[in-house]
């Protein structure tokens, strides 16, 4: 129950932060600072997301380090910086993913 009330909390606190910007800036341009940190807010969500699969696996001992998914994450980030397609990158990091795990045994 008290997860379902924490979320809850934020939930609100994050529609009121929205409403701010929709409320309180004008719709012709936002100011300068804003537009240059919004740039940083997709990758900064998909490195949120990605980071902790990548960094750590869950085992009957707890969390370990995969040494296989290390690798593979860091081929598709290099995949990433040099083709800067999506796609490219889910692909490669998928494909090393597989390969690695089943040359690792």
């Amino acid at each position: 129950m008290y997860f379902y009330l924490v979320f809850g909390i934020i939930a609100v606190l994050f529609i009121f932060v929205k409403g701010m910007f929709l409320c309180f800036i004008p719709q012709s341009k936002l100011p300068q600072v804003f537009e240059r940190s919004f740039r940083y807010i997709p990758p900064a969500v998909l490195a949120a997301l990605v980071a902790p699969s990548i960094l750590y696996t869950r085992s009957a001992g707890g969390f370990d380090i995969s040494p296989v998914k290390i690798a593979a994450g860091t081929i598709a980030f290099g995949v990433a910086l040099k083709t800067r397609s999506i796609l490219a990158t889910i692909a490669a990091g998928m494909i090393l993913l597989w390969l690695l795990t089943y040359l690792a045994g």
